[in-house]
């Protein structure tokens, strides 16, 4: 049997724009664009993104869904988020980048491991597409509580929304929330 994604909300909405399916969720063009690219060279870009949790088995199409076998962890959804905030640029999440004594020389140093995983342009066009996700569609809750400073992100939910995620961020900082089981 062949899989056949759904979409969250009911009816035809007619041809769309990536920018419009990141906007409203639509989980039929997420699998249309999983199968234009390949699961090869998706699974292998979120390897890229740092998701360490993925196996071969993962190579599906509902990978675009989020559904993968062990799922990922909030913590390299957050950085992958961060490599496009970065534009392009993915660091490896560290738990401190140095040490400093009392005179503040420095006695640890930790360089996060970076390298890139997505042109600049191409980040430059998902942050733009993801501003209007807040500015206009799942997110758009976000928008009011943080009227003036730049925000990009997507939301996501399980059915029966036993899951409930949102990973996005601002000039300043990138956040990844998850809540379900």
């Amino acid at each position: 049997k062949t899989y056949t994604p759904r979409n969250w909300y009911s009816g035809y909405r007619g041809p769309s724009t990536v920018r419009k399916s990141i906007i409203d969720s639509m989980n039929i063009n997420a699998v249309k664009a999983l199968q234009m690219v390949g699961l090869d060279t998706a699974y292998d870009y979120l390897l890229r993104f740092g998701f360490t949790t993925l196996t071969p088995q993962d190579k599906v199409y509902s990978l675009s869904l989020g559904g993968v076998t062990e799922g990922v962890t909030p913590l390299e959804l957050t950085a992958a988020y961060g490599a496009i905030a970065n534009q392009g640029v993915y660091t490896k999440p560290v738990l401190y980048t140095k040490v400093l004594d009392k005179d503040g020389v420095v006695i640890l140093e930790n360089e996060p491991e970076t390298h890139t995983v997505i042109k600049e342009s191409t980040a430059h066009m998902l942050t733009s597409m993801m501003q209007d996700s807040i500015n206009s569609g799942t997110g758009a809750r976000i928008r009011q509580t943080y009227k003036g400073m730049p925000i990009a992100g997507k939301t996501g939910t399980t059915s029966l929304d036993k899951d409930l995620l949102f990973a996005g961020y601002t000039p300043y900082y990138v956040a990844g929330i998850w809540m379900g089981h």
